[in-house]
């Protein structure tokens, strides 16, 4: 079962993005899973457990998704030959009520029976993305929507790629699958966000922990026993990248020794090697500071952040 928690044509985004806050989205469902490269479970945490946290920046990106939604849903339709409807309501499960749903439309089958339409724009750098069928963390979104509305079938996620190519998938209802991810999404909200117990940060964290710790205090304290693991898992990739970096440096100083004086070179294997004059501007900053010191004071910015580094113990 299901209710609706509110009628979305009739919020302002910043209602709606307060609304999203009472529970997990369809969108955030795969960084609580840890699916999604770009935003981890510790993103989600912050954002549920922060009422006054700035919302993400509306982007070029998110603007022209909206504008095209209701294009594609159209072209969904005329594709498939099945009536689909946008569905302008934010629901949450009866049972489950921090599992919420935004969904972008509704599909009515041959047979009468109900699916969901999720729809998706994607530049052409994510086309590899979309090769093998759709990506983890859409699929989860969309399991997320069948778990808080059980009524539906199925899914169709369309997604038009680049600009120029429109295709969808279907994902059928999976109930094992539905089950697991009640559990995570549940074990996620019970036990971290009502508890305020952060989760374990993951690589997508950097920013999140910046936003969670902007300054330290004065204070020291002694780390846990897994932090030598981590500090030496730490040094030995360095190792590694140093390696890497060299490599990279002696191969690059053979292609251009072989280059010469020409601007470029083209290998038997068809790829062209590039090494081209450049003119570069740049400001002299220890000689405008030594002449104008009151023009760089006046445009001089100050910020606050946090380096992080590691020092070896002491012998």
């Amino acid at each position: 079962m299901k209710k609706v928690l509110a009628k979305t044509s009739e919020l302002t985004r910043e209602q709606w993005l307060m609304l999203r806050k009472q529970g997990i989205g369809g969108s955030d469902a795969g960084s609580v899973l840890g699916c999604n490269k770009w935003r981890g479970a510790l993103d989600i945490y912050w954002d549920k457990v922060n009422p006054n946290l700035e919302p993400q920046k509306d982007n070029e990106a998110m603007y022209w998704g909206r504008t095209m939604e209701p294009i594609l849903r159209e072209e969904f339709a005329k594709r498939t030959g099945l009536q689909t409807v946008a569905c302008p309501f934010m629901f949450a499960s009866q049972e489950y009520p921090f599992m919420i749903a935004d969904i972008d439309g509704v599909v009515t089958e041959a047979d009468g029976s109900k699916a969901l339409l999720e729809i998706k724009t994607a530049n052409e750098f994510a086309a590899k993305e979309w090769e093998n069928g759709v990506p983890a963390s859409y699929g989860i979104q969309c399991f997320h929507y069948l778990a808080v509305l059980p009524e539906l079938s199925r899914a169709y996620i369309a997604v038009l790629i680049g600009g120029n190519t429109f295709k969808y998938e279907v994902i059928e209802r999976d109930e094992e699958t539905i089950q697991t991810l009640i559990a995570m999404e549940k074990n996620f909200w019970n036990n971290h966000v009502l508890k305020r117990i952060p989760p374990e940060p993951d690589a997508t964290s950097g920013a999140v922990l910046n936003s969670m710790y902007p300054t330290a205090d004065n204070t020291s304290i002694i780390l846990p026993a897994e932090a030598d693991q981590l500090i030496a898992q730490i040094e030995e990739c360095k190792s590694l990248e140093d390696d890497l970096k060299k490599t990279v440096a002696e191969a690059e100083a053979k292609l251009k020794g072989w280059i010469g004086k020409s601007e470029s070179g083209r290998s038997v294997g068809g790829y062209c090697v590039h090494w081209k004059n450049v003119t570069t501007s740049r400001l002299d900053t220890t000689k405008l500071k030594a002449e104008q010191p009151d023009l760089v004071a006046k445009y001089t910015k100050t910020t606050s952040s946090r380096r992080f580094s590691i020092t070896a113990p002491k012998a």
